[in-house]
């Protein structure tokens, strides 16, 4: 028989045991939660190792203690030197069948400006990756920044007062005026030099090369800044002059884009 006492007896136990249960979950709550509060604790507490400086920052850094003339903003890889050394040398050695070409064909001037080409191509020893790294550009690029350990050397080179024609008859550099075009750079070269070309390549500080049509049935003009090349199409007829045609503003374009030029190894400002 079950009494009024036995009732309240079993309902005690009914809410003691629910009681135990609650204690018993919360107690597995602390648990479950207990790894996440350390964890995260650890997580504040750690400082994560700071970001590999590139470019930009290197840049940033120079920028503060002296001016940079960002026109003419340059970086070096020395990996690529020997690859330029055997574009220059593969240059070299075209030029000579084409000089002697041009003695064949009673073209001495041909010869001779051929041969002027090489020894300018001498002189022009330091290279540079041809294009834009300035902070404007590289902040308008940044997924196309360069950590600093992938560049060798950086610098900028101050702006010259020349433009520089590589002509048939050979290499000639003119006063940079105001206002310049290919147009007015033709007119002062000897009509020899280019008469009886249809095209020039032009390069510019920057490393951009582009064609431009000179002969009456194409003829275009364009804007030159001071340090632009230019290269007159040659007037030799095989396939060894078309590829210097191509092959030597290619490598004007990795040349330094001025005379003047201070360099700095990028690794010495985190050392």
């Amino acid at each position: 028989m079950v009494t009024p006492q036995n009732r309240l007896s079993s309902a005690s136990l009914w809410l003691l045991a629910l009681a135990l249960c609650s204690v018993a979950g919360d107690a597995h709550a602390q648990d479950d939660t207990e790894p996440a509060s350390i964890f995260t604790i650890d997580v504040e507490g750690h400082q994560p190792p700071s970001p590999e400086p590139t470019l930009l920052d290197a840049w940033l850094e120079i920028e503060r203690e002296m001016p940079v003339n960002w026109a003419r903003a340059y970086v070096v890889r020395d990996d690529l030197e020997a690859e330029d050394r055997h574009r220059r040398q593969r240059l070299v050695a075209e030029l000579d069948g084409l000089a002697m070409q041009a003695r064949l064909w009673a073209a001495p001037e041909v010869a001779d400006g051929l041969q002027a080409w090489q020894e300018g191509l001498a002189k022009l020893d330091k290279g540079r990756i041809p294009g834009r790294v300035d902070p404007t550009w590289l902040m308008a690029h940044l997924r196309q920044i360069p950590r600093i350990e992938d560049i060798d050397q950086m610098g900028w080179c101050e702006t010259p007062n020349w433009v520089e024609a590589w002509t048939p008859l050979g290499v000639e550099r003119l006063t940079w005026q105001p206002g310049m075009t290919t147009d007015t750079l033709l007119d002062d070269l000897d009509e020899t030099a280019y008469a009886r070309a249809d095209t020039m390549q032009l390069v510019s500080p920057q490393g951009d090369v582009r064609e431009l049509g000179i002969a009456a049935w194409n003829h275009e003009q364009a804007p030159l800044a001071p340090g632009s090349r230019v290269v007159i199409a040659l007037p030799l007829a095989s396939v060894s002059a078309q590829w210097v045609d191509m092959a030597l503003p290619r490598f004007l374009a990795t040349r330094l884009p001025g005379d003047e030029c201070i360099s700095v190894v990028p690794a010495h400002l985190y050392q």
